[in-house]
């Protein structure tokens, strides 16, 4: 048995090569799972904007999702929090809870640091009057 590790932004490489995928976030391990279950069923924050910023066929080049903020200065960084969280202006309180470095798995073989993934959604799927 071999193994490789590839480190890249590019998720199209990544789904045609691995057969799992861990990603980090400011050298923090967020997500990890099957290509098949990551791509169809991203959980974490990061994972879930970082898919959405990427083109598709369907995309229109004036719609690519940017990711608010910037990453942190290794200054800020404070490894018992999510470190994405506080680039998201909605997800701000969220940001400050201490999570454990435990990760949870929650469906077979398929890993997420924290509980903000079951809060976190994007503006743009809130449904009318407030409800989510």
């Amino acid at each position: 048995n071999a193994g490789v590790i590839l480190i890249t932004h590019d998720l199209g490489v990544v789904a045609e090569v691995a057969d799992t995928v861990a990603v980090m976030y400011a050298g923090q391990l967020v997500e990890k799972a099957s290509v098949e279950e990551l791509f169809q069923n991203p959980k974490h924050p990061y994972t879930r904007s970082l898919l959405r910023s990427n083109p598709s066929a369907e995309t229109v080049s004036d719609d690519l999702y940017v990711i608010p903020g910037s990453v942190p200065s290794l200054s800020e960084i404070e490894y018992d929090k999510d470190l994405f969280l506080a680039r998201v202006p909605w997800m701000k309180e969220e940001a400050q809870k201490v999570i454990s470095e435990k990760m949870t798995e929650i469906s077979p073989n398929h890993f997420v640091r924290g509980q903000a993934w079951k809060k976190f959604e994007f503006p743009d799927q809130k449904l009318k009057g407030g409800e989510k």
